[in-house]
């Protein structure tokens, strides 16, 4: 109970990756595609904003830094994206400014001939246009971007496309929502939690990579004493402190593996479903007050 989950052979790391493979099975991830539990969205952001970063420089971020990129690197999100994804832009050194915000249009989507503009406007500039982060549920409205057409941006100009699935990615699950979020397996990548829909305690995230090389190259540093053996504690070859920032790492995979064992997919699909109806409800009446106040105010 007390193991550290950032490495070596032992159980913890067994179950982490039977998590990650749930995962990636639930968003449509190939096999060859890597994941890591976080402690929340936010974490799972940040790591793949890292590897996206390092994976659209042009040169070797991790040894030269920033000083050795020619042209700033630029990404984007809709005006509805949560803070963390700033937040990452800011701890990563490129600043708040280098996320460029699309504005929304009345359903609460990010608005694609917005971003294919911008996008247009900065490699005019000079810019180097590296990603796209889209919402799976945004917090305000819990709308969910055309990730079809946010996809087709990515691979006409060679961007990373990320998807926050923090409030709603794991929607998925239900029937109703399964066309309308079926393209984020076409992602680069997607950071959501468990301790939302999926009713796991706090905390618990996940992110998935779909390039699992790329994902390791950003983050492995094993030193002499992180040395692998073939067999024994040290072997398990590779270990999640190189899919991440941290060596040290609790067992959260625990708590997420029984809650999936405990109920399963199915019925875990099911409570989802059965709260969906909620939202549009409190739209009604909330446009009911609404008519209403104004009612009172034009007499």
């Amino acid at each position: 109970m007390n193991c550290n989950s950032g490495g070596r052979d032992h159980i913890a790391t067994y179950v982490e990756r039977q998590v990650v493979d749930w995962c990636r099975q639930i968003f449509g991830f190939p096999a060859t595609s890597s994941g890591i539990v976080t402690s929340g969205t936010s974490m799972g952001t940040l790591i793949a904003f890292t590897v996206a970063r390092n994976a659209k420089s042009p040169d070797d971020i991790r040894r030269h830094g920033l000083a050795c990129l020619t042209k700033k690197l630029v990404g984007y999100t809709s005006s509805e994206g949560h803070c963390c994804l700033a937040k990452s832009f800011e701890m990563l050194g490129l600043g708040r400014d280098a996320l460029r915000t699309v504005p929304a249009d009345a359903t609460g989507r990010m608005d694609t001939a917005a971003l294919a503009h911008m996008v247009e406007a900065d490699l005019a500039e000079g810019f180097q246009p590296f990603l796209v982060s889209g919402s799976a549920g945004t917090v305000n409205t819990g709308a969910i971007d055309d990730l079809d057409a946010i996809a087709d941006l990515c691979e006409r100009y060679g961007l990373w496309m990320h998807v926050d699935g923090a409030f709603g990615g794991l929607a998925i699950l239900a029937p109703e929502f399964r066309a309308s979020l079926a393209a984020i397996s076409r992602a680069d990548s997607i950071a959501f939690d468990f301790h939302k829909w999926l009713h796991v305690p706090y905390d618990a995230g996940c992110v998935l990579i779909k390039d699992e090389e790329a994902h390791r190259n950003a983050f492995s540093a094993r030193r002499e004493y992180l040395a692998a053996l073939q067999q024994g504690l040290a072997g398990g070859d590779p270990w999640y402190c190189e899919y991440g920032p941290e060596l040290s790492r609790g067992f959260r995979a625990l708590k997420i593996w029984f809650t999936i064992k405990a109920y399963g997919i199915e019925r875990l699909a099911q409570s989802i479903a059965v709260q969906l109806p909620a939202g549009p409800m409190l739209g009604e009446l909330v446009r009911a007050r609404t008519t209403l106040s104004c009612s009172r105010t034009s007499r």
